[in-house]
């Protein structure tokens, strides 16, 4: 028994460190400036996350609304085709990468001129459009999905509206 927790005996040589990545494995030791940057991009600002996924589909059916809502009220809206929506919220994830991202490519690289920043941010969004295709689509269905939700909505209200107002 005392021998089980005597502590003085040097610990055993055990190579079997499956919990623990080297760092081959993790890449700390060949991170470039640009991998920190997507990593930052992706992790930290949750450029890709759900949240801000979910945020772009209900700012695209907000804005596609408000683009069309004399339609709305008489009557003559159409909801848009998949592709027209893939559109709006790609136009939509792209201001908001620029928003998020041209920051953390300022802070990453602070040498760069103007034209060498854009040309950095262009590269980043079709290395992440590219990517990222599938939450493309995801959030283009989802907008389409919160679009249909709002205009239900809107049309109820409208119809009390035209009810309560018109003889």
């Amino acid at each position: 028994m005392p021998e089980e927790n005597d502590f003085n005996f040097p610990p055993e040589d055990d190579d079997d460190d499956a919990d623990f990545l080297s760092d081959d494995e993790t890449g700390s030791k060949k991170d470039t400036p640009e991998d920190i940057l997507g990593s930052k991009i992706v992790r930290y600002y949750g450029y890709f996350g759900e949240y801000s996924l979910k945020g772009i589909a209900k700012t695209c059916a907000k804005l596609y609304i408000s683009e069309h809502y004399r339609d709305l009220c008489f009557d003559n809206f159409e909801f848009p085709s998949e592709d027209e929506m893939k559109e709006w919220v790609l136009e939509e994830m792209k201001r908001n990468f620029d928003e998020k991202v041209v920051p953390l490519v300022e802070q990453t690289y602070p040498d760069l001129n103007e034209s060498e920043l854009d040309r950095e941010v262009e590269r980043l969004e079709k290395k992440y459009e590219k990517e990222h295709e599938e939450q493309l689509i995801s959030t283009t269905r989802a907008a389409l999905k919160e679009l249909r939700v709002r205009v239900r909505g809107l049309q109820k209200e409208l119809k009390a509206l035209k009810r309560k107002y018109t003889i």
